[in-house]
């Protein structure tokens, strides 16, 4: 079994979950003839913007506040409201694609996969101001589960890991594994499998992927190997 799980709005980010913005109202002026539904669709239209731009002006100081423009940013995927486009790509047997998730013309968050025989890889980068203040990878690879008792069994060891980003430092690392065999009922999935805490490596080795994605964010017809 080859699972690569590229499926790229899986949720990725919590290991406890984390609250949504709460959203603020405001009287617009309206004239005296607008119906009772008129009146609730500007009002929303300016809760939208207000949101829109409290989303916009807000720093990213907290854990807390990285989770929220996270879900933002998903949510917004999920609804439409965010352009996105992609190229495929193929490189010393493997096979991959990036993806670009824009919003009022600002990179929010990169999509970057690669698969080959055994294996594969999705790195995501979550973007404010043109800054990643979150990152995370998620690597499979799968080989023959010789422990198991069935023919042909295979089992996929996952890998998953979550960086959070301040100022441009990390501030907080967290990982967590876990095996999913073919050969077993009940297996373990990321939700149900708890994050760890680990020491935190160098940043600057992490955004090495990503600027080389950046490069290509205008490439939309497919390619060979990114350089």
């Amino acid at each position: 079994m080859k699972n690569l799980l590229f499926l790229f709005l899986i949720p990725i980010f919590f290991a406890c979950s984390g609250s949504s913005e709460t959203k603020t109202t405001e009287s617009s002026d309206i004239e005296e003839n607008t119906t009772s539904s008129e009146s609730e669709t500007v009002t929303e239209a300016s809760s939208n913007k207000i949101n829109q731009e409290i989303t916009e002006t807000k720093e990213l100081r907290t854990i807390e506040d990285i989770r929220e423009e996270y879900q933002s940013i998903m949510s917004n995927i999920a609804n439409g409201k965010i352009d996105s486009t992609s190229f495929k790509y193929q490189c010393d047997g493997g096979v991959g694609e990036v993806v670009y998730f824009s919003e009022n013309g600002q990179l929010r968050r990169i999509t970057y996969s690669s698969g080959y025989e055994h294996g594969g890889v999705i790195k995501e980068y979550f973007l404010k101001d043109n800054t990643p203040f979150f990152i995370f990878h998620d690597a499979s690879t799968w080989n023959f589960d010789v422990e198991a008792k069935q023919e042909s069994a295979t089992r996929d060891d996952m890998t998953e890991k979550r960086f959070y980003i301040i100022d441009n430092q990390l501030i907080k690392c967290l990982e967590k594994e876990f095996t999913i065999r073919s050969s077993v009922k009940n297996n373990p999935t990321s939700a149900t499998v708890a994050n760890k805490e680990v020491a935190c490596s160098d940043l600057t080795e992490l955004m090495t992927d990503y600027e080389l994605v950046l490069k290509y964010r205008n490439q939309t017809e497919d390619m060979e190997c990114l350089d």
